[in-house]
């Protein structure tokens, strides 16, 4: 069953104001070009044989659903129609002629474009094949290749098959009918044709021996529109707007469900029309089994009308909705209208306007006359009552019990298991009558009124039509009041006589006379005090009206969701928020359960802790707590929730409460904190490791010193012993090793000694190329990009070669084999933006270094640890896990930072980030070569608080002529040179040491020595004579561990030249 052609107004259903707006502007348009107005009588053809669109009554009248349409249309507009039958090739020839108008059905074709202008389409026909019953060789339209098929001459589904080469063997005929005829004498071997058509054409000429294919013709669809000869726009302009008109008030449909009911509806079997079979008097089952009521007689009667074939079928009522919703039944007679139920059933016209009343035991209390009045009652209602949904949509917070009858409901409220039952005044009446229930009374006021009428699944708009033509016959004839006086008769007082109503009166207008006289004396002397009371209670009333209202105000406005459930976990209320943080507008939320909106691990937690809070009883307090609420869209939104259970005073749980709010965004700022406050930790943890490893390095050095010292000392004793000058080369190599390491551990901790130059980095890389090649072996290249125009860095360049040798070694090490390390430089600006998200970044604009492998790459794990010193993943012996530590370490001293980017298998690249400097470039000075002798005649002053470095300088420097003044601290060498008669030329001095640092002991001593020169020597310089390991200007430095030959050739070069 189903409707064969789609109407274009059903596919844009819930759209029809945006049709008639475009059919209106569409008539605009053509007025715009239209040269005369159209006239008053419009000239139409109509096609003899195209059922049910255009037919010819036997009376020689045009009739068919398109004919109809057309005739409405022009009427709309104020004008008159007639048409001129013929058949197609007629009716195209004489509008393409000028003799006639228009054409009341054509088919919008490409090959159509240039003769004629056409309408708004009103319809989709799409295209059928009908073949012999006893066919087999043509299961679809593949199989028509060679074959014979028939078709209407001039039709579209000829224009369609004569667009490609199919292979197809084309018989043309007047009419279809003359096709289908043909067909069923072995003329051809099938037909093609709309659907549509094909169905009615089989319902006339009865053939059958024809069948249609169950298979859809690929890309034939065919939009049907009123046509107009081309340029013909006031004609066009006009059925349009008419054509707009129609579909508007729904005339449309009118004629759609009058030409198509007979193909919607079963012709095979009668109409199934279902119903709850425990609803009197409107419908029920009798003692025998057999549907009877008020309902069932009416069905019956419109049944008769309109010539249904029906069959009722009363069952439960919630199963019987369920039916209608799956297609199983056609109908159901007496359904109440909501607008929940009307997004998934369309409904008839109302035949009759249900009141439904509360009901309670006589003695329990007032009875609720409004909606409003049953907040917080203990209610029973019969389940899937449209009742439920009103209370839903109202938000009044009760404690609902559902029964399956409104029989039920009574019984429950009769026999005390409930205060309070909501029930069709009509069904209390009958079962208190039936069981004789005298103990209970009913509102007399209705608490909500809803219309009752037929209901069908949506689309079925044809069955609808023939059961609401139905019941307006059946209204219209008067046998509709004769039903309802036969079921509701006995529901309603008889009238009552003249005579009875006069002595009604007389017996109670005495008696009230005399109360009537008594009740002025009384009321006069309590009108004053009813009248100050209610002025009271005004104010009361005004005070909780306004009271509300702001409440209101504040759950509306709120930005937080605000909600309610029941104890089945029933959403009864949320406010406007909701759609905010769910995407469901309120109205959509409500009626929806708990596990619609929580995926099963945060529903699982909720339902735990509601548990939890129930448990606890009316002593719990209020709870908060973080989840996850699913999103119209799929997505998931971070919460916190406020909520509490609610109990009612007998300690019964009857409803939960809370509000929800939007914590993404707190969530991302404790995210970015959290990224944050983890570069902190770990730029504390490498701070507190490089002042450790500075502290270690100083001391190291001053005991490589000492050994290196003494070493070269004893080797000038050996030089005829070969063998004892191997094992003191040796030692001299380790203690060389061991200075190596201490200063790269002096690099991480940014207090190596330095002195930086403006250089440009592509200058730099450029004389370490060769170096950096010999370095990793030839089985790596060395691929060298530098950026154009880079702007210059202010750096030791020692430091570059550091930076690079470490990095292109770590890089061989990761490559296996044969692969590749790409050096580039660019220029970078970073914003404030891109501060706040790295914390050791300040703004401005750099230089960049970086260096890329293709190596193995690494993990998470690893990257975390990459720059803490001695951590290494390379075998014992393979290296000292400070490499990195140290290229760290420089770029920190420089002000710079550097990003890593690595992945398991996909190598690795480091990135150096150094500020440019504003200083122009140096000229690099030329080599000078080392003439210098290492011997003098000077007074030395020697300052240092280590035994073993002090002892073994002195024996050196005066083994080479030198006057050396020892002093193993500060105070000692004040003392000494206070007793020094002659001039002291050079004083060499440790920086740090106790009590008195070496800069401020060369200050005191220039006092009384203004010529004195100084050499410091550290194992790290400290703030004393550098600034962040940068020297200062005219500060002669030497680095611990130093040779003693470094030793006296830079003491002779500071002596040498002309004092600053």
């Amino acid at each position: 069953m189903g409707t064969p052609a789609t109407s274009y107004i059903d596919r844009c259903r819930g759209a029809r104001p945006a049709f008639c707006l475009a059919a209106l502007a569409a008539a605009a348009l053509c007025a715009l070009g239209a040269q005369a107005n159209p006239p008053d009588r419009i000239l139409s053809g109509c096609e003899v044989d195209y059922p049910p669109f255009c037919v010819v009554q036997e009376d020689g009248r045009a009739d068919g659903f398109s004919v109809s349409l057309m005739r409405e249309a022009l009427e709309k507009m104020g004008r008159t129609v007639e048409f001129r039958t013929g058949t197609w090739a007629e009716v195209r020839g004489r509008l393409e002629r000028g003799e006639i108008h228009a054409l009341p059905l054509v088919g919008r074709t490409p090959e159509r474009e240039t003769a004629f202008d056409f309408t708004v389409p009103y319809l989709t026909l799409h295209g059928a094949i009908v073949v012999r019953q006893d066919s087999s060789g043509i299961n679809g339209f593949e199989d028509l290749r060679g074959k014979r098929v028939g078709v209407m001459r001039g039709d579209n589904t000829e224009e369609f098959l004569q667009r490609e080469d199919s292979g197809i063997g084309l018989i043309t005929t007047p009419t279809f009918s003359d096709a289908f005829r043909l067909l069923a004498t072995n003329g051809c071997d099938a037909v093609v044709v709309q659907n549509l058509v094909a169905r009615r054409i089989l319902q006339e000429t009865r053939l059958k021996t024809l069948k249609i294919l169950n298979q859809p013709i690929p890309g034939f669809s065919q939009q049907f529109c009123f046509a107009v000869r081309e340029g013909d726009h006031a004609t066009l302009a006009l059925l349009n707007e008419g054509l707009a008109l129609a579909i508007a008030d729904g005339a449309y449909r009118r004629l759609h469900a009058l030409w198509f009911a007979s193909m919607e509806l079963p012709s095979d079997r009668a109409l199934l029309i279902g119903g709850g079979r425990h609803f009197p008097p409107f419908k029920y089952l009798d003692d025998r089994g057999r549907p009877c009521g008020f309902d069932v007689d009416l069905t019956k009667a419109i049944a008769r009308e309109v010539g249904l074939d029906v069959r009722i079928q009363l069952g439960n009522w919630p199963d019987s909705v369920e039916a209608l919703r799956k297609g199983e039944i056609d109908a159901i007679q007496g359904m109440f209208y909501s607008q929940e139920r009307a997004r998934f059933l369309d409904f008839s016209p109302r035949y009759m306007v249900v009141n439904c009343v509360s009901v309670m035991r006589q003695g329990t209390g007032p009875l609720p006359e409004t909606l409003d009045a049953l907040t917080g009652l203990d209610l029973v209602v019969q389940a899937g009552d449209v009742i439920l949904e009103e209370l839903r949509t109202r938000g009044i917070q009760a404690r609902v019990t559902t029964v399956a009858t409104q029989e039920a409901v009574l019984r429950e409220v009769a026999e005390g298991r409930h205060l309070c039952g909501l029930v069709a005044r009509p069904s209390a009446l009958y079962f208190e009558n039936k069981h004789g229930w005298s103990n209970l009374m009913h509102s007399g006021q209705a608490l909500y009124s809803a219309d009752y009428g037929y209901a069908v699944a949506k689309d079925r708009h044809a069955l609808l039509a023939k059961i609401s033509e139905g019941l307006t016959a059946v209204k219209a004839s008067g046998e509709y009041q004769k039903i309802y006086d036969r079921w509701f008769s006995a529901y309603e007082p008889e009238p009552i006589g003249w005579l009875n109503a006069l002595k009604h009166v007389a017996y109670v207008a005495v008696p009230l006379l005399l109360v009537a006289l008594l009740a002025l004396v009384w009321s006069w002397n309590l009108r004053r005090q009813v009248a100050a009371r209610t002025a009271d209670l005004r104010h009361v009333v005004d005070a909780l009206a306004e009271s509300e209202k702001k409440h209101r105000l504040l759950a509306e406005q709120t930005l937080d969701m605000i909600w309610a459930m029941n104890t089945d976990l029933i959403f009864t209320y949320a406010n406007p928020a909701t759609e905010r943080l769910t995407g469901y507008a309120p109205d959509a939320f409500i009626g929806t359960p708990l596990s619609k909106h929580f995926d099963e691990a945060h529903l699982a937690d909720l339902m735990r802790i509601i548990a939890q809070e129930i448990a606890k009883g009316p002593e719990n307090s209020d709870v908060i707590l973080e989840s996850r609420i699913l999103h119209r869209d799929g997505s998931s939104v971070p919460i916190e929730v406020h909520g509490r259970v609610i109990f009612e005073e007998a300690g019964k749980p009857v409803l939960l409460q809370g509000t929800t709010r939007d914590i993404s965004e707190r969530r991302e700022k404790e995210a970015e904190h959290e990224a944050l406050q983890a570069q902190l930790l770990q730029m504390q943890k490498l701070d507190s490791v490089g002042r450790l490893a500075g502290g270690v390095a100083h001391d190291f050095n001053n005991l490589l010193m000492g050994i290196m010292g003494y070493t070269e000392l004893c080797r000038d004793l050996v030089t005829d012993n070969p063998p004892a000058l191997e094992l003191l080369d040796a030692v001299l190599k380790e203690v060389n090793r061991s200075a190596n390491l201490t200063r790269q551990l002096l690099a991480f901790a940014r207090k190596q000694t330095v002195a930086p130059k403006v250089l440009n980095l592509n200058d730099a890389v450029d004389n370490m190329l060769a170096m950096l090649q010999r370095l990793i072996g030839e089985d790596i290249d060395v691929a060298w990009h530098p950026a154009a125009d880079l702007h210059p860095v202010k750096i030791d360049p020692g430091q570059v070669d550091q930076i690079l040798a470490n990095l292109c070694v770590n890089a061989r090490d990761a490559i296996n084999g044969t692969g590749r390390i790409t050096i580039e430089t660019a220029q970078a600006s970073v914003t404030d933006d891109y501060c706040k998200q790295h914390a050791e970044t300040l703004p401005g604009d750099y230089a960049v270094l970086a260096v890329s492998d293709d190596g193995c790459g690494m993990d998470r794990e690893t990257l975390s640890h990459i720059f803490e010193p001695f951590y290494t993943k390379k075998k014992v012996g393979e290296g000292t896990g400070l490499g990195l530590a140290t290229v760290y370490g420089i770029v920190k001293q420089n002000n710079g930072f550097i990003n890593v980017y690595s992945e398991p298998g996909k190598g690795t690249t480091f990135r150096m980030y150094l500020p440019v400097s504003p200083e122009a470039l140096e000229v690099p000075q030329a080599p000078v070569p080392d003439t210098i002798s290492i011997g003098g005649a000077e007074t030395i002053m020697l300052v240092e608080d280590e035994h073993a470095i002090r002892e073994s300088m002195r024996l050196f420097l005066e083994q080479i002529g030198y006057t050396v003044l020892p002093a193993e601290s500060p105070e000692a060498a004040l003392r000494l040179a206070a007793k020094q008669p002659k001039p002291i030329d050079l004083l060499v001095t440790d920086v740090v040491m106790p009590g008195m640092n070496g800069r401020e002991l060369s200050d005191r001593l220039r006092t009384e020595h203004a010529a004195l020169r100084c050499l410091y020597l550290s194992g790290y310089t400290a703030n004393v004579i550098a600034h962040r390991g940068v020297l200062e200007e005219n500060v002669h430095f030497l680095s611990k561990p130093c040779s003693l030959n470094e030793l006296a050739r830079t003491i002779r070069g500071i002596l040498d030249p002309p004092a600053c």
